[in-house]
């Protein structure tokens, strides 16, 4: 049961009301209340409890958009590396490779060391992922040639070897990353692999494993 009424998860709260409801419907007035206050209540519940389901369906729906998006990204910038590939290779002047505005596909990993993440858990069901450059000395900037770092996940278990063991979580451009978590994940451990993302496409060797427990 939660600490307090703010302290508590949406479910948790729900489960609350719906208790709290149940004791004093039978006789309001042993409470000072009335039956009107108890229907209120009810009422209130379950919009409330409507508005929950909303929100989560709207958060699953996001999460949905975003790995699409993120699929047809991937579709799009292998198309434009191979369309860029096949000028280069057909003899196409410097001067309308550059027009193109896209870069050439050289080493962009010369900069590029690997990311070093943090996890805040400080807030109950939150994860607040910082991340920076190995070799920048604690600056937040990302190493010249990134388009972001990727995080990937596990919950629980052993630490990951690599990203085939966990979920792709995103790839974010700039830090921190807030991960949110339910109130059933509360207590488990989430592991987390980072690694800078190349505007060439190609990707950084892996930060250390960080792992840390989800508040309750």
């Amino acid at each position: 049961m939660a600490d307090s009424i703010s302290g508590a998860s949406d479910a948790e709260f729900l489960a609350m009301v719906f208790q709290f409801h149940g004791a004093m419907v039978g006789d309001p007035t042993q409470f000072g209340l009335t039956p009107a206050q108890a229907t209120a209540l009810l009422a209130q519940h379950g919009v409330f409890s409507d508005a929950l389901d909303f929100h989560n369906q709207a958060k699953a729906n996001a999460q949905s958009a975003r790995a699409s998006k993120d699929s047809e990204r991937e579709t799009l910038e292998q198309l434009i590396r191979s369309y860029r590939n096949i000028a280069k290779a057909h003899g196409t002047s410097e001067m309308l490779m550059t027009s193109l505005g896209v870069p050439s596909g050289g080493p962009a990993l010369e900069n590029a060391t690997v990311p070093i993440g943090t996890v805040d858990t400080s807030t109950r069901l939150r994860h607040t992922i910082n991340f920076t450059d190995a070799a920048a000395s604690g600056h937040k900037r990302r190493p010249r040639g990134t388009i972001g770092c990727e995080i990937w996940s596990k919950m629980e278990g052993e630490a990951p070897t690599d990203e085939t063991q966990c979920s792709f979580l995103t790839l974010d451009t700039a830090t921190p990353y807030v991960a949110e978590y339910d109130g059933a994940d509360g207590g488990k451990l989430a592991h987390y692999l980072l690694r800078w993302a190349m505007r060439d496409g190609s990707k950084s060797g892996w930060g250390d494993t960080v792992s840390a427990t989800i508040t309750a």
